[in-house]
């Protein structure tokens, strides 16, 4: 008598003669391990219906593939496997960190090496600001060091068009409820410069968007300027404006919790 709980056969990627011991990995998962891009771009073209495994359109978050056995394209080209890049770049104002931007934006892969044009940032620094971002191709890598859960600290140097009060500065380290997220932001450490009653020392944990400058606004203040010195205790000592380094093993080892 038949089996009747075996399995009916599939053509879907994720079943299509897999050895036993292979696993299966998200779609998104494995582009960002190809080093194309970060898995939240991954989505985004998952969603765009420019994905195709083995010749088929997926426009489905979560599908899951066999990387040995199924072939994925972006567009039509085949995925190819980039060497993984870990960067700490020192971003210059007046450059968005996406990779198009606005009209008569510059971005800041107009300064990145043409053999590292594949990497992403983890994380944003506005166009008005400088300073720290580590870029790489590593999506896993990218989404570790981004992820709350792992409350890396950064730290900024910042001048204000005016003193902050005692009081406020209590009120940024309590928090300032950004809208409309309805967000508790909070920065961790607040240090007055002893030469500048306008420049402070700013810590993060969290990292809203534009979160010192829109809890600053909330208070009545104006950001005039804005600098990450360090990323997780990596600082960018004599990094130039628009230059960037490989990070060392060490580095990369205590950005992962190691």
């Amino acid at each position: 008598m038949p089996d009747s709980t075996k399995p009916e056969p599939s053509d879907s990627p994720q079943e299509e003669n897999t050895p036993p011991q292979e696993q299966s990995v998200r779609l998104n998962k494995a582009i960002a391990d190809s080093g194309y891009c970060a898995r939240r771009k991954a989505d985004e073209l998952i969603q765009a219906g420019k994905v195709q495994v083995n010749g088929q359109t997926v426009t489905e978050l979560g599908t899951r593939i066999h990387p040995t056995r199924d072939s994925i394209s972006i567009d039509g080209k085949p995925l190819s496997h980039a060497e993984k890049a870990y960067l700490l770049f020192n971003k210059p104002t007046g450059y968005v960190t996406s990779r198009k931007g606005g009209r008569s934006q510059k971005t800041i892969y107009e300064l990145i090496p043409p053999q590292y044009q594949s990497v992403d940032p983890a994380g944003r620094l506005d166009q008005d600001s400088s300073g720290a971002l580590i870029l790489s191709n590593d999506g896993d890598f990218l989404y570790q060091i981004t992820h709350p859960k792992f409350h890396l600290p950064k730290i900024y140097e910042i001048t204000l068009d005016r003193a902050l009060t005692l009081d406020e500065i209590n009120q940024l380290l309590a928090g300032i409820r950004l809208m409309p997220e309805n967000k508790l932001a909070r920065m961790s450490q607040i240090k007055p410069d002893p030469k500048d009653s306008k420049r402070y020392q700013v810590e993060l944990i969290t990292g809203y968007n534009r979160q010192i400058r829109r809890s600053l606004a909330a208070l009545g203040a104006r950001v005039m300027t804005l600098h990450r010195i360090s990323f997780a205790s990596i600082l960018l000592g004599d990094l130039k404006k628009g230059h960037l380094r490989a990070l060392t093993s060490k580095e990369k080892a205590h950005l992962l919790g190691k």
